[in-house]
């Protein structure tokens, strides 16, 4: 990471005259989940010249969700009803620095489609507005609850009045995938640069091994998992039983 620095500080001091387009990086390109992951969290860093402020959108891969709705019908609570949406960012987290206009971040997100009321989360039933609004409302404070959407944006620090720093937190139940982190520069509601920097979450050792048998073969993972629920039980039996 210091390595990294070093570089951005020479970028910097190479073009004092031109002026220096934006550039920023992450402390690593790659997150890898092991048993007993519980959670990370990452540096993001970079440089900007001249005026203006900077955001930080990292989306996670988009998938399906289905929220549902329960009510209580004599003495149980079942569902009652149920959207499935498409397109869900599965991670969402969004930093900004102090003090931006709320006009600027808005124009941001809603010209590049990135945030969260702008995503194109559609329900994949036909549905009235109002309906899909409100489980699409559930969705989102579902995500918030499990640290996998930022209910406010994070701060970026800047150093120098050039060089800007933020950290990205990672829950434990963060999915894997390709991640989208994109860096944008903005002045007067206008995005003036923007970087975008890859990252990938990636399970590695006996993790890998369990995901990639689990979705390649499901059904020798099922009868197994159904094997090794039944000899715990039996072996519990026995124990308990000795006794």
């Amino acid at each position: 990471m210091l390595a990294r620095w070093i570089i951005l500080l020479t970028i910097v001091s190479a073009f004092p005259a031109r002026g220096l387009e934006l550039v920023a990086d992450l402390s690593s390109h790659k997150i890898q989940i092991s048993t007993g992951f519980s959670g990370t969290e990452l540096l993001l860093f970079g440089a900007a010249d001249g005026p203006g402020d900077i955001i930080v959108i990292v989306s996670g891969p988009d998938t399906k969700a289905v929220v549902r709705k329960k009510e209580r019908v004599a003495g149980l609570w079942v569902n009652a009803d149920s959207v499935e949406f498409l397109s869900v960012p599965s991670f969402f987290h969004v930093a900004a620095t102090p003090n931006i206009s709320a006009s600027n971040m808005e124009a941001v997100l809603r010209t590049n489609g990135v945030g969260l009321r702008y995503q194109n989360m559609r329900a994949m039933e036909n549905s009235d507005l109002e309906r899909a609004a409100e489980f699409r409302e559930a969705l989102i404070r579902r995500k918030e609850a499990a640290g996998l959407y930022t209910k406010e944006a994070g701060e970026i620090e800047f150093v120098g009045g050039v060089l800007f720093r933020t950290k990205i937190s990672f829950p434990a139940t963060v999915p894997t995938g390709f991640y989208r982190v994109n860096v944008y520069q903005v002045t007067d509601e206008w995005v003036q640069s923007v970087s975008s920097i890859p990252l990938e979450i990636a399970k590695v050792g006996l993790e890998e091994a369990i995901f990639r048998f689990a979705n390649e073969r499901p059904a020798l993972y099922g009868l197994f998992a159904i094997l090794v629920a039944a000899l715990s039980g039996y072996g519990a039996g026995m124990l308990f039983g000795r006794r």
